[in-house]
């Protein structure tokens, strides 16, 4: 296949077999430039006929033979079959519910001296008493004193309450107010806690509040709200990731690329985080910086780690282009990495900020 230089533009013919699947990194020779090469993308046509061509129809399972139940009985019913002459029949099977004994008794109502019936378990072995001998509360020959004595102290009670003039117990209507007063300002003091509880819940006090742990309490969390709003319509665009020797740090690691403002209305000072991941997806390390900023390769290669993060953090670049952005325009980014983690295996970049034009 056919490679191009990104720097010089210089061509190469690089035979596919020798570029890996994730892609290979050459040099080119004519100005020693570093930059990574992807195999060509598979036919997915061939792929899909070939795929439809290994398919083939899978032959129909054999039905199972029916699976024998435990219920199934493999002999006939005993006592069925009968001559014409009318021939004893053969016993019938015996069930697990047929009983062996019969129920004890006289077999008819003409048999006066039969046998006596048998005993069920809810028949009672002793009768019942006489009812002349049983006494009760329920006899009305002789009233019981006692219940009459505890009504009488029942009414006592009842006008010791109302306050009677004339009741001599004079402590008595103070000992049956202190209960009702009792449950008068416990009703009090619930309908105040409810009345409390409801206004709360109308007014939420403490999301006007700066108080931690409250602030947020039974509502959303409004700034990742805002920022995901305000984010929504930033693109990104042209992201791409290489190694650079350097001078004097050794090996750095650039990402770079463009976000683009599709709003419909002028967007500034877009920001972005560039974040490394080891295979498992773990973040080894991630910038966060305002787009606007970028450097050349020479740069990147001679200048010392405090220069290279003074030029992308410089508010010129910032006001230059990352300021008043129309629909469609688009702003660089670049970030840098000095001694990158051996166990990098991909990157990821997301915008995280974008304001308005004052």
């Amino acid at each position: 296949m056919i490679v191009a230089c990104p720097k010089c533009e210089s061509k190469y013919n690089l035979p596919e077999d020798k570029i890996a699947p994730n892609g290979s990194k050459v040099r080119c020779a004519k100005c020693q430039n570093i930059f990574t090469v992807m195999p060509p993308a598979k036919d997915f046509e061939d792929e899909l006929s070939g795929l439809q061509a290994a398919e083939a129809p899978a032959a129909p399972a054999p039905k199972p033979a029916a699976q024998k139940m435990p219920w199934d009985d493999d002999e006939p019913a005993a006592g069925l079959g009968s001559d014409a002459a009318g021939a004893d029949k053969a016993p019938a099977k015996k069930m697990p519910w047929d009983d062996d004994e019969p129920a004890a008794g006289p077999s008819s109502d003409d048999d006066a001296d039969g046998a006596p019936a048998s005993k069920m378990p809810w028949d009672d072995d002793e009768p019942a008493a006489p009812a002349a001998q049983a006494g009760g509360a329920f006899d009305d020959d002789e009233p019981a004193p006692a219940p009459a004595a505890k009504a009488e102290s029942k009414d006592d009670d009842f006008l010791n309450s109302l306050g009677s003039s004339d009741s001599l117990d004079l402590g008595a209507p103070a000992a049956a107010a202190n209960p009702k007063k009792k449950w008068i300002i416990l009703g009090a003091v619930l309908a105040l806690v409810a009345l409390c509880g409801v206004g709360l819940f109308i007014f939420k006090p403490w999301t006007k509040m700066d108080i931690p742990f409250l602030s947020s309490f039974g509502s959303k969390p409004k700034a990742t709200t805002d920022n995901a709003e305000k984010v929504k319509d930033i693109a990104l665009r042209n992201v791409r990731q290489y190694y650079i020797p350097n001078e004097k740090a050794g090996q750095i690691f650039i990402v770079e690329g463009k976000a683009v403002n599709n709003f419909a209305t002028p967007k500034e000072r877009i920001k972005v985080e560039i974040s490394l991941f080891d295979e498992k997806g773990h973040v080894l390390v991630a910038k966060q910086l305002l787009c606007g900023n970028t450097l050349s390769q020479f740069q990147l290669q001679v200048q010392s780690e405090e220069e290279i993060n003074s030029s992308l953090a410089s508010e010129v670049g910032i006001l230059t282009s990352n300021t008043f952005l129309k629909t469609g325009m688009d702003t660089p980014f670049m970030a840098v990495f000095f001694k990158p983690p051996d166990t990098v295996k991909e990157f990821g970049v997301k915008v995280i900020d974008a304001l308005d034009p004052k």
